[in-house]
């Protein structure tokens, strides 16, 4: 063919490579204010494509792989750029897969190349075709290190081979026939920081011509160009994969907290008959008074907001780990020195868990969930927003609860009379803000399933002031 018609097909290439790669999903389009320069059919050498055309390609194509996100989407480009524009027989891309530890068929196009399945063919780091890339014997056969199938006939047609040098004989016959596999004609390595990352094959032309000289040093830069797209694609692609993991890993993780948090809460529960279900319910509860409380600002001081009311709800009584048996499960009522006993369980609890870094913010909401909104809670004495929002939560839910459940030596309250006595301390002992919430949750039916009447048969009840909940 005259050089006249090979420089329109390098033409063609170049806009077609600009064109789409700028479009194809995975890839950015082009800065603004960047213009590629269209292509000119001079300077030729080797009968091959035009220099300057060459050049402007590989360099405007360098600059829009390495947009590409995925590296599916580039090789897939690549692939079909090739197919349909320098009408060759067969197009493929083996990419190195690492949980494969295989060389595996990415995409194929041509009219060979459509009956190969994607993915149907992998060759292993120890396949000859793969050994003659990676060990970079490749040069020993050609000075490009792209391998020609037609210089492996005339390599096994040397009569001194076939005498003198029978394992470079037979080595070059099983890369005929792993090329015979592939039908591939050249077979040009990508390379990236010295290791083999992956093949591009081409079959025949159908015009019948044999790839010149200067279209094979072309296959050679634009895979090593496509090389250092497709390393920097995995990169991205790794990352976001880790990322997936770790979040994995942590949902896991924090599974496995959530449980073992729920079973010390019924470890706790257990200790007292009484209290049976109760660390339960004062969950359920917080977090339904928590759903009404959305969008207010306080919220927004939490890390966050949820998981640290879930946790610190079940968690609330574990300072009454540190209470003697005969006090948490004596059937009367509690003596002024007992009483003192219980109040310390807030403390005991943010004392077991302030060591732990990631509980820090837990344990403050224990401590304190026993404060009351006037400043005559205990321990500290805190009062309105100066105690944390997630123990003034815990604090109504606690109360309601130890309300509607029976004691040894009295019955419960029904759930209509403690939301009355709620009423009744908002403001003094709880925050209104929290009453009104809890009390908007309850008239929803969030609260209570069995109707609003419903008494619990579980037992947990309060000392000292009517809304107390600290035992």
């Amino acid at each position: 063919m005259t050089p006249d018609k090979k420089a329109p097909s390098w033409s063609k290439l170049h806009d077609w490579f600009v064109t789409n790669f700028s479009h194809e999903n995975g890839a950015e389009p082009p800065s603004q204010g960047h213009e590629y320069k269209p292509l000119n059919a001079h300077v030729l050498s080797d009968g091959g494509a035009p220099r300057a055309d060459y050049q402007t390609f590989l360099e405007n194509a360098s600059r829009t792989m390495i947009r590409f996100k995925k590296p599916e989407h580039l090789i897939k480009m690549i692939v079909r750029t090739i197919d349909e524009q320098l009408k060759v027989t067969h197009t493929a891309v083996l990419l190195y897969k690492e949980d494969r530890r295989a060389y595996t068929l990415i995409d194929s196009k041509g009219a060979e190349g459509l009956k190969i399945p994607v993915g149907f063919i992998r060759l292993s780091v120890d396949n000859p075709l793969i050994t003659v890339f990676s060990e970079k014997q490749s040069y020993l056969i050609s000075e490009t290190g792209v391998l020609r199938y037609e210089d492996i006939i005339v390599a096994l047609r040397n009569r001194e081979i076939l005498e003198r040098q029978t394992d470079l004989y037979d080595r070059l016959l099983l890369i005929k026939r792993q090329m015979d596999l592939i039908k591939a004609t050249i077979c040009v390595p990508c390379y990236f920081k010295r290791e083999l990352l992956g093949i591009l094959v081409l079959g025949e032309k159908t015009s019948g011509e044999i790839f010149s000289r200067q279209e094979t040093g072309f296959f050679v830069t634009l895979a090593n160009n496509a090389a250092m797209a497709i390393a920097n694609a995995q990169l991205i692609e790794n990352l976001h994969s880790k990322v997936e993991e770790i979040k994995g890993l942590y949902l896991r993780e924090h599974r496995i907290f959530i449980h073992t948090a729920i079973a010390l809460a019924a470890a706790i529960d257990a200790r007292d008959p009484y209290t049976h279900g109760h660390t339960e319910r004062v969950t359920n509860y917080s977090l339904a008074v928590a759903r009404e409380l959305e969008g207010i600002p306080e919220i927004g001081n939490y890390k966050n907001f949820k998981e640290t009311l879930q946790i610190s709800a079940l968690l609330h009584d574990i300072g009454k780990i540190g209470i003697p048996d005969h006090i948490l499960n004596k059937h009367s009522k509690l003596s002024p020195e007992e009483y003192e006993e219980i109040k310390k369980h807030s403390v005991i609890g943010a004392t077991i868990l302030n060591p732990i870094k990631e509980l820090s913010d837990v344990a403050r909401e224990i401590r304190a969930h026993q404060e009351c909104y006037d400043g005559s809670g205990y321990p500290d004495g805190l009062k309105g927003g100066a105690i944390p929002l997630v123990a003034r939560i815990i604090a109504i839910a606690d109360a309601f609860d130890a309300m509607t459940t029976n004691r040894s030596y009295r019955k419960a309250r029904t759930a209509e009379e403690a939301v009355q006595e709620l009423k009744r301390c908002s403001g003094s002992q709880f925050d209104p803000v929290i009453v009104s919430a809890f009390l908007l949750a309850y008239e929803k039916g969030n609260l209570l399933t069995n109707g609003k009447n419903r008494m619990y048969n579980g037992n947990s009840g309060a000392n000292g002031a009517s809304a107390d909940s600290s035992e």
